[in-house]
């Protein structure tokens, strides 16, 4: 029993410790804000264009695409494109002018970054990409669009589909590990069933029951001290 009463005396001072970290990181959150807790400081919805004529025929992306769900047409930048969704759930993009797989060049993800971006900054560096540690999640071929503003925002731009995956500024490293403070997840996957977290719930629940255990033994000795 005395090892019991030692151990859940240490089990105490580590979990007083990550409540202090969830009262700073709450507090962080509450002061800062959804938007700039996202780096989305200078961050607005592109406006929708009109779609203009489509060369490509629609039918013919039947015979090219198994299994398809579902075909949209949007567009990107000027040009339209079709968004080619299967039953798999993968996603296709195509050139509705040429029929050809969509591709990003450089000067297009400018132009769709600038469009998603409403600070005082202009176009400072274009950048092609493999995925960033930035953005979770995303580790295909891109564009890193640098803005020369305060922040030093970063806008990515998807290649294979011309969608704005994310804006980053220099604030998000800090945001970033105090997510990853509160929610206990180290790796930034923000994984909320990780090992560490079922790890630290069977630690708090062995640390209530011996507490109940140890105030029953107290309370019938009526020694609660």
């Amino acid at each position: 029993m005395k090892f019991m009463r030692k151990l859940h005396r240490w089990l105490s001072l580590i979990i007083i410790i990550q409540v202090l970290i969830w009262l700073i990181s709450g507090f962080y959150f509450s002061w800062l804000g959804h938007q700039k807790l996202a780096a989305h400081d200078y961050f607005q919805s592109a406006p929708a264009t009109p779609v203009g004529s489509a060369f490509y025929p629609e039918n013919a992306l039947f015979e090219r695409f198994n299994d398809i769900k579902s075909i949209e047409i949007r567009s990107v930048g000027d040009t339209p494109q079709y968004v080619v969704i299967t039953t798999a759930g993968t996603s296709h993009y195509v050139n509705a002018l040429t029929g050809e797989d969509w591709t990003t060049s450089a000067p297009l993800a400018a132009e769709l970054a600038r469009k998603s971006y409403n600070g005082p900054g202009r176009v400072k560096e274009v950048q092609a990409v493999k995925g960033s540690d930035e953005i979770i999640g995303w580790q295909d071929a891109g564009f890193k669009v640098t803005f020369s503003d305060d922040l030093a925002t970063r806008v990515y731009v998807d290649s294979a589909s011309g969608n704005v995956v994310d804006h980053r500024n220099s604030r998000w490293w800090l945001s970033d590990w105090m997510f990853r403070l509160h929610f206990m997840d180290y790796s930034g996957e923000r994984d909320f069933n990780s090992l560490l977290n079922i790890i630290a719930a069977t630690v708090a629940l062995w640390f209530s029951l011996s507490g109940l255990i140890l105030l029953g033994r107290s309370l019938k000795r009526r020694q609660l001290f």
